[in-house]
């Protein structure tokens, strides 16, 4: 009889050696880290996250993680909801194509404050950890991303608690029946809402918060506590059974572990937006760069081609009533691109999304549910079809497959290092610590302590 998934994933979080992965896996998560972290720092200064902070930090006067752009200490699990909120906090974070999650969000915040608490972490022994929950979460995420996000469910909040489990587990030595019994504890935290996504500030904060399920279920399992041993296959309320109605693959979830990765998946963003936005965002950038002769005004309609998932997460232009709202706005994401070039993180401000003729400009832009594209292998889901109609009746059809940052169109190196710079020198402006802490996420293997690269997140008093 073959194993249950969870029996695969655990054994496999339990025997994964740093000896055993390929230099290609650990070289593609540590750029993930640096622009994460990078996210992490920018994410730290807005205003949602302050008063997310102010709230936190009211509830525990511990004093084991650094709250990353800060001086401050606080909990543990406080400590990984504020930074993993902050890597989520301006639509820049990372995203797995197939699973539809923003990964780092989900599991980073939680590896590194757990591993900054538990104190006695080797560079070598949190890069384990970290593949280790990388790799989980995007297995339980990969085969039902679509089927996740068209149920309603926050595809990162709910496939994330598992990836953070494989991670605080290996930190803890778990053998693989304590590792079996945290991951059928962490799965109850299990959360989210797609209706999140398109107004509200509590968009920023879902994914982080259900890992704390994640530390709980690990440290539980460690003392002998027991979860559900088939958390992912059982027909009444098992994961797949409870959120997909038994959508699932074995083989992509558990199959092939340490030979094929799933982490390779994961893509970086260019753009301040939803994923799902800047293929779009690369079309008419091209455009503009290849037709420098037509002003954004000579545009009399621009129509958007994508998948039908992509479709719903769209709002509308006369619904752009906050930064998060713009950031999941096709019609502003175009406005923008068109009339100053970019949807990086100027373009989303309250004085923005309040100018009239932005506004006004999306109200030119129609986006709608293409069934060439919708019937394309997943892999290919950020495909667009964009039409650009002139007023003078010129008609531009173009097409684009993979956004920038895309592993098929990957960043980069100076491109990597401009995004982390960038968000990075809004917290500090000293260009040397900056690139003290790419030096040490680059050479992590080589860290005595991961808290070497903790404290250079973090303010000095």
């Amino acid at each position: 009889m073959a194993d249950r998934i969870n029996e695969g994933l655990s054994r496999f979080i339990a025997q994964l050696k740093y000896e055993d992965i390929p230099v290609e896996v650990t070289t593609h998560l540590k750029n993930i880290l640096l622009d994460s972290y990078g996210c992490g720092l920018f994410g730290s200064t807005t205003p949602w996250m302050k008063i997310y902070k102010d709230v936190l930090l009211k509830m525990s006067d511990r004093q084991e993680a650094s709250v990353w752009g800060t001086n401050v200490k606080t909990s543990v699990t406080s400590a990984m909801m504020l930074n993993g909120s902050a890597i989520n906090s301006f639509e820049l974070d990372d995203t797995h194509t197939d699973g539809i999650i923003h990964v780092s969000t989900g599991v980073l915040g939680c590896i590194t404050a757990f591993a900054e608490t538990l104190g006695t972490v080797s560079g070598k022994d949190f890069l384990t950890a970290a593949v280790l929950a990388f790799e989980v979460a995007c297995r339980v995420a990969a085969p039902i991303g679509m089927e996740l996000a068209h149920q309603g469910f926050n595809n990162t909040g709910t496939c994330c608690p598992f990836g953070s489990a494989a991670g605080v587990g290996k930190m803890l030595g778990l053998s693989k029946d304590q590792m079996i019994h945290a991951m059928g504890i962490t799965g109850n935290w299990s959360s989210g809402l797609q209706a999140v996504q398109f107004a509200s500030m509590a968009k920023r904060i879902v994914p982080s918060k259900s890992s704390e399920g994640a530390i709980i279920g690990c440290l539980l399992a460690k003392e002998g506590f027991t979860g559900i041993e088939d958390v992912f296959e059982n027909k009444f309320g098992g994961f797949y059974n409870c959120f997909t109605d038994d959508i699932y693959n074995v083989e992509r979830t558990a199959g092939e572990l340490g030979e094929r990765w799933e982490l390779l998946g994961i893509g970086l963003k260019f753009y301040s937006t939803c994923r799902s936005k800047h293929s779009t965002i690369d079309t008419l950038r091209r455009f503009k760069q290849e037709h420098p002769e037509i002003n954004p005004d000579d545009v009399k309609k621009i129509r958007v081609g994508t998948t039908s998932i992509t479709h719903k997460y769209s709002v509308n232009a006369d619904a752009i009533t906050s930064v998060v709202a713009a950031q999941l706005s096709h019609p502003y994401v175009c406005a923008v691109t068109m009339l100053e070039g970019n949807a990086f993180v100027d373009q989303f401000n309250e004085e923005k999304i309040r100018d009239q003729r932005i506004l006004e400009y999306a109200k030119k832009v129609e986006v709608y549910p293409d069934e060439e594209i919708e019937n394309l292998p997943r892999n290919l889901r950020y495909t667009v079809k964009v039409q650009i109609e002139l007023n003078d009746g010129r008609v531009f059809n173009l097409r684009t497959e993979y956004p920038k940052g895309h592993p098929l169109n990957p960043f980069t190196e100076e491109e990597l290092l401009w995004k982390f710079d960038s968000l990075a020198g809004k917290v500090f402006d000293c260009a040397d610590r900056r690139k003290k802490i790419v030096d040490a996420v680059m050479h992590l293997e080589d860290l005595d302590n991961v808290k070497v690269l903790t404290n250079l997140l973090r303010k000095e008093a």
